[in-house]
């Protein structure tokens, strides 16, 4: 959560914004797995509540943009607080747009012209739970401005693009096999679209919390060297040769015969 300053009323402030954020982003959520199970499953019913909370992501937008402006004009935010405001506009802005292509999906379904095959069914089905499960993880990196999970949401964006790529090339393939429902595939392939486009605006909310994530510092003592290892004993090696004494004899184990010389 946002806070820690001086004035507890713009503390309160920030907090409830943030807040509001996050119930619009569950909202969205919402939507967005009930066009996929309306389309999935071709129910007309999922897809008349999906268009009748419609009203209430609009709500939210504009209710969110009115406390943003309010707080701006009230507080004069500066610096990481301004930033902070900025990315969960630009946020609102991507869930928006992602509620937007969830009321697409539906009104696919109102339009009853035609349920698609099984096939293509389970195609929309997996994309979709890509798309809710990366909506998901940036609900939360947003709640907590945690940048390690948005990192986790932009390292599986690729897999979202690859599973679009695959769908999309087994809808064309069906619809070429079979031109009679070449319109119940087209309108597949938008759905699938639409499903990629979620995933992308989730991607771009972890990008936003990523820009004001509390960035982990590495421990004071990392790098450093350690001044013990001046005194370590060094590592075994082959012995050190001994230093030769000129005046020695040399081969010591062999006695000295200059005494009997002498006598």
């Amino acid at each position: 959560m946002l806070e820690g300053h001086i004035s507890k009323a713009f503390d309160g402030a920030l907090a409830a914004l943030h807040i509001r954020v996050i119930e619009m982003g569950g909202l969205v959520l919402d939507q967005v797995r009930e066009a996929a199970r309306a389309y999935t499953s071709w129910d007309a019913h999922a897809a008349e509540r999906v268009i009748g909370r419609a009203s209430a992501v609009s709500s939210y937008d504009e209710g969110i943009f009115q406390d943003q402006f309010t707080l701006i004009a009230r507080r004069q935010p500066v610096s990481r607080d301004l930033r902070a405001v900025f990315v969960m506009e630009k946020s609102v802005a991507e869930l928006e747009r992602a509620g937007a292509e969830a009321r697409k999906i539906a009104r696919t379904v109102l339009q009853q012209n035609g349920r698609p095959a099984r096939a293509t069914s389970t195609d929309v089905r997996q994309l979709a739970q890509l798309a809710t499960s990366l909506m998901r993880l940036a609900l939360e990196a947003l709640d907590r401005l945690d940048g390690a999970v948005a990192a986790q949401v932009i390292a599986h964006d690729d897999e979202l693009d690859a599973e679009y790529a695959a769908g999309l090339r087994r809808l064309l393939t069906r619809a070429m096999e079979d031109p009679r429902h070449l319109d119940i595939a087209m309108e597949a392939a938008f759905v699938l679209k639409s499903l990629e486009r979620i995933g992308e605006h989730a991607r771009i909310v972890a990008r936003h919390v990523q820009s004001i994530a509390p960035q982990e510092e590495p421990p004071a003592d990392e790098g450093r060297a350690d001044p013990r290892d001046d005194h370590a004993p060094a590592s075994p090696s082959a012995p050190a040769t001994p230093a030769i004494d000129p005046a020695a004899p040399a081969n010591p184990s062999t006695p000295s015969t200059s005494g009997r010389d002498a006598s």
